[in-house]
């Protein structure tokens, strides 16, 4: 059997198409990527797979239930990471899930297993960080914006938090590093391309609690109790650029 090269559109459901493909036909993939088919070269052959909603549901559904809800949770997590190679990793995991079934996420012997619950994690603790750290600001238009530029695709876990958090409001979280963003208003979120290069102009009274806020973080800080490192440690420099309070006054 050739070993083949496949090619899908980036999505999830678009991996799960390609991973219900390759062990409902028990072909052996040498490379899984985001990218038109090349031509086929001596050792392997190019397959270009189209994102099939109903073949990602039935590879969700057999994962559940023959792995654990658990091990469906890695896979979408492990994906949010946008490592390189992070298709294959997830492939080498769940063929080893076939073999194991419901022992799979307790194999941690296994480095395929070891490897996306690894991605996984660091997708869920960039998550609960932005939680902290995502700063609303008020538009002219009544609208709470709050721009990210996250090392991996939170969005999808951000979204359900913020909309239970101000489930009263409109909102808009943007990624402003993939160009992507999550529109929340009466009681629904959308996620979306969003690609926004002016700045928003922000209402007066956001403006006012912009500069209280600055100012109480100044005065709160202690000189004597400074401690830059632990302090990014909480919270990252690359985080810095949208925090309110390290805005120069």
């Amino acid at each position: 059997m050739d070993e083949l090269t496949y090619h899908y559109d980036g999505s999830y459901a678009g991996l799960l198409s390609v991973l219900q493909r390759i062990f409902a036909w028990r072909e052996t993939p040498t490379e899984i990527c985001v990218a038109a088919p090349a031509q086929d070269d001596l050792f392997s052959t190019a397959a270009q797979v189209a994102t099939d909603l109903q073949r990602a549901d039935q590879l969700l559904s057999a994962i559940r239930t023959h792995l654990s809800p658990d091990s469906a949770t890695f896979v979408r997590h492990a994906f949010f990471s946008e490592v390189p190679g992070v298709e294959m990793a997830i492939y080498r995991y769940l063929a080893h899930g076939w073999k194991v079934r419901r022992r799979l996420d307790d194999d941690l012997a296994c480095p395929a297993v070891a490897e996306v619950q690894r991605l996984a994690q660091r997708v869920r603790r960039e998550s609960h960080r932005l939680k902290g750290l995502a700063r609303f600001r008020e538009t002219d238009e009544g609208l709470l914006y709050a721009p990210l530029e996250p090392e991996h695709f939170v969005l999808p876990l951000l979204a359900p938090h913020f909309a239970e958090r101000l489930g009263q409001e409109r909102w808009l979280i943007q990624d402003v590093r993939r160009s992507k963003g999550v529109f929340y208003a009466e009681g629904r979120w959308v996620l979306a391309d969003l690609d926004v290069h002016a700045s928003p102009q922000f209402s007066a009274e956001e403006s006012h609690w912009q500069q209280l806020w600055q100012t109480f973080f100044a005065r709160i800080a202690i000189a004597e109790r400074t401690n830059p490192r632990q302090q990014k440690s909480f919270m990252p420099m690359k985080y810095w650029k949208y925090l309110v309070e390290m805005e120069p006054r």
